[in-house]
């Protein structure tokens, strides 16, 4: 018998477990370089471990029977801090933080979102939160504070008709002082959707692309806020915009960035990012439709009412996984997809009678279809069969591609394309105990019948492939 990979387990702890966290919690700080002035957590005393943890508590995680990190959980209004993070010298790499990440998620539920407080003398730290889905909101020396949103909004927006209609919609719930930024390749409908803010705050002149001058001001026809709309394509920083001699403060108006991602960050404690991507749809009905995603940040947005417009996604996890969109398609189609959304990951779903077979990540614990990365040299096809092959122990049989579908992945809100594909067995795995020989773990779903720590993403997906192997 093979033993499956060991898998970190998070627990709740009180006041009563501020022994075993800082057990943990201290040598972590204790392996980080000398700071001035030193990390609270140092000089922290059991006892105040324990007052700290007797107001929400905090999560403790376990490898192979060790205690090897914990952090405490801080709720402030509606954001929860994690305080004391920290992972044991010696069992990095493990997915460890990952796992407690995880967990604060679970544990914040009803909360807007999570928020860390970091020392920017430590830059790899900064990093690491920051490829966790955190974002700077704030710089004040030696700390940087960075806040991870715990929703996203997603809306369908069939033509430039109704983008300027959803721009419309968001500029009623806009104010003096608010920073919109704006992501989405060349011609997604940035300026579009600007259009319809400017139309919604009734501002002075036709909003055009302002990449011929950087910035453009729009002052109000009324007495609500003006609109100042910035391309920052061209810009190095945002510190640059305090050269371009703005007549209005953007204390007074509504700043929106196109191609802000990454550079307009410093303009705000709080800000409302805006995704803009093309829609999966079917190219014979002419329509070029596209997929907005909004994603609060800071406390400015934690009562935000979004517009009506708004459509829950196809599936979702609770770390901002979404499935956007399917699309049922012929296997060529792949080779058509918008180039700037990257293709990286192949399903299988693979049935035997009334059951569909189901994998265990070892890094979280879900219940997951077979499948995995593509690699570099491989198509689609090739990297779901060769998963298959890996993760079970015996071949797919006859193999059918199902369709595609787009992504929101996890900490890091990247958009991917998924291939799936579906086959079905003549014959069930061979497992010892469930456990495969190629130590994945194994297990039976039917669908329509819950199982604990299924994913809800993939038995979406299998659902489907069933669906359209039926017609």
């Amino acid at each position: 018998m093979v033993t499956p990979p060991a898998r970190v387990e998070v627990r709740r702890v009180g006041p009563d477990d501020a022994a075993a966290l800082r057990a943990v919690v201290l040598p972590a700080f204790e392996a980080r370089q000398p700071l001035d002035p030193p990390a609270a957590a140092l000089a922290e005393t059991e006892e105040q471990l324990a007052e700290l943890l007797s107001h929400f508590g905090g999560l403790v995680a376990r490898y192979r029977g060790e205690d090897v990190g914990g952090l405490v959980l801080d709720p402030v209004g509606q954001t929860m801090y994690l305080r004391r993070f920290g992972v044991a010298p010696g069992h990095q790499g493990h997915g460890v933080a990952r796992a407690l990440i995880d967990a604060a998620v679970d544990a914040s539920h009803g909360y807007e979102d999570l928020t860390v407080v970091a020392r920017e003398e430590l830059p790899g730290i900064v990093r690491f939160w920051e490829r966790q889905g955190f974002r700077e909101i704030l710089r004040d020396p030696p700390n940087v504070e960075l806040r991870r949103p715990l929703r996203t909004f997603l809306f369908d927006v069939p033509d430039a008709e109704a983008m300027r209609a959803l721009g419309e919609s968001l500029a009623s719930r806009l104010e003096r002082g608010d920073l919109v930024v704006l992501s989405g390749e060349l011609g997604a409908g940035k300026t579009t959707f600007t259009q319809g803010v400017g139309a919604g705050l009734a501002v002075r002149g036709q909003v055009t692309s302002p990449t011929f001058v950087i910035a453009r001001e729009h002052p109000s026809l009324g007495e609500g806020p003006g609109l100042v709309h910035v391309d920052a394509y061209r810009l190095g920083g945002i510190d640059e915009l305090d050269d371009l001699d703005l007549d209005a403060s953007l204390d007074d108006v509504v700043t929106v960035v196109e191609w802000g991602e990454g550079v307009a960050e410093g303009l705000a404690e709080s800000r409302l990012e805006v995704r803009i991507i093309r829609a999966l749809a079917d190219e014979d009905d002419g329509l070029d439709p596209r997929r907005v995603l909004m994603t609060p940040i800071g406390p400015r947005w934690h009562d935000l009412d979004t517009p009506a417009s708004e459509r829950r996604p196809l599936a979702a996890k609770r770390d901002e996984t979404l499935l956007v969109d399917f699309l049922p398609c012929a296997e060529d189609e792949l080779d058509s997809l918008d180039p700037a959304i990257p293709l990286r990951l192949s399903l299988m779903t693979a049935r035997l009678g009334d059951r569909v077979l189901v994998v265990r990540n070892a890094v979280n614990g879900e219940w997951e279809l077979s499948g995995g990365e593509v690699g570099e040299h491989e198509t689609p096809r090739d990297a779901a069969v060769r998963r298959f092959l890996e993760e079970t122990g015996v071949r797919a049989g006859p193999v059918a591609f199902v369709g595609v579908a787009t992504a929101q992945i996890g900490h890091a809100r990247d958009i991917e394309f998924l291939a799936l594909f579906r086959t079905t067995l003549v014959v069930e795995p061979p497992t010892e105990d469930g456990v495969a020989p190629t130590r994945r773990e194994l297990a039976w779903w039917r669908p329509g019948e819950a199982m604990p720590g299924l994913s809800p993403i993939d038995a979406h997906l299998a659902e489907v492939s069933l669906r359209e192997g039926h017609r």
